[in-house]
């Protein structure tokens, strides 16, 4: 508004204002040139709402595949799971072997070292050793009874070598099943995570895009105000200065007027002296008349001039409030379409009994009611996890907590509606954010990629009562201790 006042003060200063500068362009050329830009700004935010639902269906596929992802990532950490118990049952049973064939070698080492001794003796040493008869007899006789068992150990033995060889080629065979396993684990987490980051990156272009439009609609709305009201002003001060050039054109016409009197009144003498002056009064009073019926004329059009420049002014701000509201009107039906959508995808969680899968791949620890290491009943269950486990939505629904919690670390909260929710606490990571809508087996976080076991604890509740969620998860071969 200053610059514009600015320009009129110049403009009125300057005795050629009404020539045209090839420099600058002119204000309402430039009004035109905003006004049609404006309608190709609103074409175009047409257009990147059609994009933005595009990209929303974009959004919604690439939800589907997060799901279908975490679910091949928790088959995997499970497969690696009942591998990794399988190789341990293994490595003790080989322990266990190793142990027995110990024990047989060192009987058969003593066994055997006294036959050898036995063996080197001819019959005459044994004849004249100095023992009885009976002895001799009943050596020769263990002798005989010795050999067959040993015979018998013999095979046996090699039996239990070669069972013992046949364990270990197991053992190396369960060995590089987990290595294969563990690579495709490893590329399912990186898909997972591409995933992810398409996600992120679609809904921030599709976010900045909209932000883009809406804030250049306005840039050019608001600069469009400032051209016509400053093309207003022009004219005002174009016809205030028409108003004086015409008081002073009537002025010197009024003088000319009495001078031609005068001197008509001299040449005629006295006798037209009565005639001049009543000419004369005349002339003025018709020169007054013509100045006051100048400035009405004059004030007439500045009022006919400020009404049609305020009357711009409120339509192009009445159009620019309606693009305005259009505009907002359309993102919170898109909001409101969205959240409709995704109220309608929440199926009934009260029919989810029994088929709800477990947010995470493990072992069940810690049971609904047991005691816990204060001594307090469980008011959930415990899964013991994989390092970096991918951890999933159990059901539809809307995250309404996320973030940390005294006592719970990472805390996650999902309202599933009819009073249910879904407590997951124990995650070294939430990739979900509060408001976000949630699909059953969608991925929400990853536990620790630490040493030891990370542990997951789930809490069901509803109306703020803790329930037994295991009736509520899918029958599966995870065991379950205590």
């Amino acid at each position: 508004m200053a610059a514009a006042l600015l320009t009129v003060a110049l403009l009125a200063g300057n005795p050629g204002y009404g020539a045209t500068d090839p420099a600058k362009p002119e204000p309402d050329r430039r009004l035109k040139e905003l006004e049609n830009a404006l309608k190709k700004g609103e074409i175009e935010h047409e257009q990147i709402k059609q994009r933005a639902a595009a990209l929303a269906q974009q959004l919604a596929d690439i939800r589907n595949g997060m799901v279908t992802a975490a679910r091949a990532v928790q088959e995997h950490e499970e497969t690696l799971s009942d591998l990794e118990l399988q190789l341990t049952d293994l490595g003790a049973l080989e322990k266990d072997k190793m142990a027995a064939l110990d024990l047989k070698r060192q009987q058969m080492n003593g066994v055997l070292t006294a036959l050898q001794r036995l063996a080197f003796r001819p019959s005459e040493a044994l004849i004249a050793q100095p023992t009885s008869p009976a002895d001799t007899v009943r050596s020769a006789i263990l002798l005989r009874d010795v050999l067959p068992k040993i015979q018998e150990q013999t095979v046996t033995l090699r039996a239990e070598i070669e069972s013992l060889s046949s364990l270990r080629t197991d053992i190396a065979r369960q060995k590089k099943k987990i290595a294969a396993t563990t690579q495709h684990l490893d590329a399912e987490h990186r898909r997972l995570s591409v995933l992810y980051e398409r996600q992120q990156q679609l809904q921030e272009e599709a976010e900045g895009q909209r932000r883009d439009t809406e804030k250049r609609l306005q840039a050019m709305a608001s600069e469009a105000e400032d051209l016509r009201d400053l093309l207003a002003r022009i004219e005002q001060e174009k016809q205030r200065r028409e108003f004086e050039a015409a008081q002073r054109a009537a002025a010197e016409k009024a003088a000319r007027e009495a001078e031609i009197a005068a001197a008509r009144a001299a040449h005629e003498a006295e006798i037209a002296a009565a005639r001049a002056a009543r000419e004369a009064e005349i002339a003025a009073a018709k020169a007054v008349q013509e100045k006051h019926d100048a400035e009405i004329a004059a004030a007439r059009q500045a009022h006919l001039a400020e009404q049609q420049a305020a009357r711009a002014a409120k339509e192009a701000q009445d159009k620019a409030d309606r693009a305005a509201r259009d505009a907002d009107q359309a993102a919170r039906k898109a909001a409101a379409d969205q959240q409709q959508a995704a109220l309608k995808s929440l199926r009934t969680f009260s029919h989810a009994q029994g088929a709800m899968p477990f947010p995470a791949r493990g072992r069940v620890v810690t049971r609904f009611g047991q005691s816990n290491e204060l001594g307090d009943p469980s008011k959930g269950i415990t899964i013991e996890t994989r390092a970096t486990a991918q951890v999933v939505s159990p059901y539809d629904g809307q995250v309404v907590f996320a973030g940390p919690f005294r006592g719970y670390g990472l805390l996650l909260i999902i309202e599933h509606g009819e009073g249910y929710h879904t407590l997951l606490a124990g995650m070294a990571r939430i990739d979900s954010t509060v408001g976000q809508h949630l699909l059953a087996g969608e991925p929400v976080g990853v536990m620790a990629a630490s040493e030891g076991k990370p542990l997951l604890y789930m809490e069901l509740r509803r109306n703020g009562q803790p329930l037994n969620p295991l009736p509520w998860l899918t029958a599966r071969k995870t065991k379950v201790s205590g």
